[in-house]
């Protein structure tokens, strides 16, 4: 159980609490596309809401989205 050479990275068991083990090639898809798409719509509805384009808008779109996004990658990991 206890392997040194791994630098305690997971490797499925999820006992060893490592990083490995919860980050799949599922996840980072989803959540990838997730975030477009949310970044798309967050960015269309300010817009039509008249808000100048700016830093603040552009903050206000990259956090929306990474938020929608790590919802996104939370949901599914519990699959």
């Amino acid at each position: 159980m206890n392997n040194p050479s791994m630098n305690g990275l997971n490797t499925g068991d999820p006992n060893l609490g490592g990083l490995m083990g919860s980050l799949s090639m599922t996840n980072i898809v989803v959540s990838t596309i997730a975030y477009f798409v949310a970044a798309f719509y967050i960015k269309r509805y300010l817009v039509e809401m008249g808000i100048p384009k700016g830093m603040t808008r552009g903050m206000v779109v990259f956090v929306g989205a990474a938020v929608v996004s790590y919802g996104v990658s939370y949901l599914v990991g519990l699959i």
